[in-house]
């Protein structure tokens, strides 16, 4: 018997007569087996290679076939828009089986969760923090909602577990193990990644069960790739305005910023220009994603938010403004297109500064060469621990047996570790600062948390990832989205026009305690101002944007004139800096040029320091230092100073949730790890 054959009758009869398709894509053949042998499986496949039926058709037919009742499979995404994206088909799938699936996150009204309470859908499309809110809700019924769970399905998974959102998914899903008394069925969906049976080991290497790896390559075929020099951004309006008018375009930018004041200059160009990022309203973002699939001749402008699997229609073209932070972010905007019949796949890189032309080249040759990043999970998450114990208490009705919590997350290796080596200091400062008190042997939380955290508090407590402060823009009741205070500077010394959703808007009055910015349109430009928004090169970009300063195998079909003419220019600008020896600056400090990547580099500049050197400036291709001739002597020079240990360095503390309420010694200790890791890592 084929494995199309093992699955539920009705399943067979709908996949040919209902969805009218003749086979299955290969994906969905081969992962048919391990999911109905109830294997935790990762299926790995390009862009619109159709993992999301090659995950629920099976586990259709298990719920059939095993008669599944009540809540039985958890489905979740990253980001909100995908759940909203996601949600017809799955409930299209569901439906012609008699099964329901439905929503629920930040955005689903209080009425439409009840009615989810009051009749248990068989799906539930959610995010972590949602299911976290579900799960310390202390007046619903968990063991309802959740004890029927057989089966969890995680898209682009590699995103979750690359930061500590994954360590809070994987937690929440062993308080879920906790609630239905049983293994369930894990299945992850990942775009392609460096390292798939790590990320497979990650997401279900403790649990009881086989495991299974699918994974299908994007077939070989023609790939148009350029890459052209403009300068500017304004430049970059212009190109996109004369390229390719009648066509649907997508254009990526990597920061908020960049998003917005392009959209304005395309708009001043006539171009018809939409806008996506994630500090635009609900309502914004639906209009401009819907007008996008609708419209043929047209621009939209995004973040990252539109690289995670979001359907956003037929595409013809995709245009990065200067680089992506990795290959992987790459091929994900990469498979946007060439998805009709007959089309290419496609992407234009438009650089407006000579980083983003040598970032931009070197991306697309560690692409040639198959390098794909490998999907690292940060180390040391000793504030998703603090996180997990604080929601236990308000999940258990404020008291919780220190037992509970240990066996709730210590099967996981990582928890385990983390508790074995904190979990004592963690308790002891809680309750130092009135966080936390123990009376019969329990936790209960102190005053502290009770303040902070009752009532509307607990949302905050459903985050592990720090949110900035922003302000809420209204035209009139209408929200338009949120901006960063840094947009108000200046606010005192005249008007202040600000960009958001594309367009321009004056500053008439801010409620500061509220936090809410009246505006009104305006003609003159706008300016959109976020902190946070810098990154560092990985140590593979920064090593690869070396070898295309120093050779010449960068394909001329890859090239314009103008970036052929202004590569050139950088070749011979820059090979000064291809030498290991630092030079000595007009002002004195030595540039020490490594191209090791940031986070390698945020290493030697620490080492420097211990050695009695200032820091001027780090990125990932340089490091500029203040330091004496005597000072580098005692030292024991270069050699001497790189082999100085990690433990003996300090590093300003990264901004994580929850910090605050860590010993301090934990702070630092996980600073250290997680430089250090990224340091090592050739990502």
């Amino acid at each position: 018997m084929s494995a199309a054959e093992r699955l539920h009758p009705a399943v067979q009869y709908h996949i040919v007569n209902s969805l009218g398709w003749p086979r299955l894509r290969p994906l969905q053949e081969q992962s048919l087996a391990p999911i109905l042998d109830a294997e935790h499986t990762l299926l790995i496949a390009p862009t619109a290679g159709g993992k999301t039926e090659a995950a629920m058709l099976p586990v259709l037919s298990r719920m059939l076939s095993e008669d599944w009742r009540g809540l039985s499979v958890l489905y979740l995404c990253p980001i909100k828009a995908l759940l909203n994206n996601l949600e017809a088909r799955l409930s299209g799938l569901a439906g012609l089986l008699g099964r329901t699936a439905q929503l629920w996150h930040g955005d689903i009204t209080a009425g439409a969760k009840r009615q989810v309470m009051r009749e248990l859908p068989d799906i539930l499309l959610t995010t972590p923090e949602s299911l976290e809110g579900i799960l310390i809700g202390s007046r619903r019924d968990h063991q309802r909602l959740l004890g029927s769970v057989r089966c969890v399905i995680v898209d682009e998974l590699h995103a979750f577990a690359a930061d500590d959102r994954g360590w809070h998914l994987l937690a929440l899903l062993e308080r879920v193990r906790r609630l239905t008394g049983a293994e369930f069925q894990r299945i992850g969906l990942s775009a392609t990644v460096g390292n798939p049976k790590e990320l497979l080991e990650w997401l279900a290497g403790h649990c009881e069960g086989e495991r299974r790896l699918v994974q299908i390559s994007a077939p070989a075929a023609e790939i148009d790739l350029r890459v052209d020099y403009v300068g500017s951004v304004e430049n970059a309006a212009t190109v996109i305005s004369r390229l390719h008018q009648g066509e649907k375009r997508l254009v990526f930018c990597d920061s908020r910023s960049r998003v917005e004041a392009l959209s304005q200059a395309l708009r001043a160009r006539d171009v018809d220009v939409y806008v996506s990022h994630a500090a635009l309203s609900l309502e914004t973002r639906q209009q401009a994603e819907q007008a996008f699939v609708e419209r043929q001749n047209c621009v939209i402008v995004a973040t990252s938010t539109l690289e995670l699997g979001l359907d956003v229609g037929d595409l013809d073209r995709v245009i990065q403004i200067d680089a992506p932070s990795s290959v992987a972010s790459f091929l994900q905007r990469l498979g946007r297109t060439g998805r009709r019949a007959g089309s290419t796949r496609n992407m234009l890189f438009l650089a407006t500064h000579d980083l983003g032309l040598l970032e931009a080249l070197a991306l697309v040759r560690l692409f040639k060469r198959g390098y794909v990043e490998p999907t690292v999970s940060p180390d040391t998450p000793f504030h998703i621990l603090l996180q997990q114990l604080l929601a236990m208490l308000f999940q258990h009705s404020l008291e919780l047996d220190p037992a509970e919590f240990k066996c709730g997350l210590q099967r996981v290796p990582m928890f385990r570790r983390l508790i074995e080596e904190g979990w004592r200091d963690i308790v002891a400062n809680l309750a130092d600062l009135g966080y936390l008190g123990m009376s019969d042997g329990l936790l209960r939380p102190g005053p502290k948390a009770e303040a902070r955290f009752r009532g509307l508090g607990l949302a905050d407590l459903c985050v592990s990832f720090e949110s900035p402060r922003t302000f809420a823009v209204l035209l009139g009741n209408q929200h338009l989205g949120d901006i960063d205070p840094m947009t108000l500077i200046g606010l005192n010394d005249g008007p202040v026009v600000l960009a958001l959703g594309g367009r321009s808007w004056k500053v008439a009055t801010v409620e500061w305690n509220r936090l809410l910015v009246y505006v009104q349109p305006a003609n003159e430009a706008g300016r959109s101002r976020w902190s946070g928004e810098a990154r560092g090169a990985s140590r593979a970009l920064a090593q690869e944007v070396r070898r295309v300063i120093e050779d010449d195998q960068t394909p001329e079909t890859l090239l314009t004139q103008r970036s052929a003419t202004r590569l050139s220019e950088l070749q011979g600008e820059l090979e000064s800096t291809l030498t290991e020896t630092p030079t000595r600056d007009d002002d004195g400090s030595l540039s020490c040029w490594t191209y090791r990547g940031w986070a390698a580099n945020l290493v030697f500049a620490a080492q420097a320091e211990a050695a009695g050197a200032r820091t001027v400036a780090v990125d990932a291709y340089c490091v500029r230092l203040r330091i004496s001739a005597e000072q580098l002597a005692i030292a024991g020079g270069w050699s001497k100073i790189e082999a100085i240990p990690l433990s003996e360095l300090t590093f300003a503390p990264l901004p994580l949730k929850f910090a605050e309420l860590l010993p301090q010694a934990l702070v630092h200790l996980m600073t250290r790890h997680r430089i250090g890791q990224k340091a090592a890592t050739p990502m």
